[in-house]
């Protein structure tokens, strides 16, 4: 017993200690706003981790990757053309691809090549056209640091063409080259034998010399397809070049960017950056336009080993067997 209780008297019986009433439980909160909060936003993450997963996976799929701007945003597509022009199936792809999605509103065309084989050039030029026609997104060539003969051919063929004052464009013009290997396999002791079914059809072999009748059979067919790249830049500059304004200058020569500005070859001097403003502005961007670009391809082994390229052959194959190939190349 502490010292603060106190002590019965005798005879009497100890008090009863005081309770205390029992507490009355409050009542239980619902539970029920958390839980559909909870599945709300969890749905919610779900929805938007598959949209992102989505976007990634059509990207892969399209072979594209945005370098600026918004992802869903109105875009420009730049389409590189680099180095000597031996196909059209890339270019081509991209361009359909670009025409058909709703996200880009302009292409470009950023082209730093030599010229190259005439038939992918003029391919890609129709398909230029063709694009511009059905669609009618507006399509630029930005020229870097050369887009000669069979680039300027492409070129010709796009609404606008921006280059950089220090660009070397034009060589408008056809060449035909090949190596004559007579006289080194004779002193190799080497006798090549060919039978043909008529007399044309050895006509620039390596291994003999051009007859008068062959050299002025192949300087037709030069003059032929000179006269189509003449007819195609003014048909692409149609109301800034006449064709014989084109024919004044299409004797092979380059020119500068600054130049080929006062020529009416192209149409404003720029950069990159400042073709991209224009096709933003052309296809109706406002602001600074996002931009996207067609994945590099990479070779693979199976590819090395299948392509038909000239990449693949030999040095010496390359001296020994070349036939002549019609170029618009500088």
């Amino acid at each position: 017993m502490s010292e603060l209780d106190p002590v019965p008297t005798l005879g009497q019986a100890p008090a009863e200690p005081v309770s205390e009433p029992a507490a009355v439980p409050a009542p239980r909160k619902s539970r029920t706003g958390v839980f559909f909060l909870g599945a709300f936003s969890g749905c919610l993450i779900v929805f938007v981790g598959m949209a992102l997963l989505g976007v990634m996976i059509a990207m892969m799929g399209n072979n594209d990757t945005t370098t600026r701007g918004d992802v869903f945003g109105d875009k420009v597509a730049i389409i590189p053309i680099d180095g000597e022009i031996l196909g059209s199936r890339d270019t081509i792809d991209a361009l359909h691809r670009y025409a058909k999605n709703d996200s880009v509103k302009a292409i470009i065309i950023r082209i730093n090549s030599p010229g190259g084989a005439i038939a992918p050039s003029q391919e890609i030029y129709e398909e230029i056209r063709n694009v511009r026609a059905r669609n009618g997104k507006p399509i630029i060539a930005s020229l870097d640091s050369v887009a000669a003969s069979g680039g300027y051919y492409i070129a010709s063929a796009c609404d606008r063409i921006v280059a950089n004052p220090g660009s070397i464009t034009g060589s408008i013009g056809v060449i035909l080259q090949w190596m004559e290997t007579k006289d080194l396999l004779a002193w190799a002791k080497l006798k090549p034998e060919t039978i043909t079914s008529g007399a044309m059809k050895a006509a620039g072999s390596p291994y003999q010399d051009l007859t008068d009748d062959q050299r002025a059979y192949f300087q037709a067919i030069v003059m032929q397809l000179h006269s189509q790249f003449v007819r195609a830049v003014a048909a692409g500059r149609k109301g800034k070049l006449s064709e014989a304004d084109v024919s004044k200058i299409a004797d092979g020569r380059v020119f500068t960017g600054e130049q080929a500005l006062g020529m009416k070859l192209v149409d404003q001097l720029g950069n990159l950056e400042d073709a991209v403003r224009v096709a933003g502005k052309l296809g109706g961007i406002s602001g600074r336009p996002g931009t996207i670009y067609p994945k590099k391809r990479t070779r693979g082994i199976f590819d090395a080993l299948t392509s038909d390229d000239s990449d693949t052959e030999t040095a010496i194959s390359r001296i020994l067997t070349r036939r002549p190939r019609f170029l618009f190349q500088w």
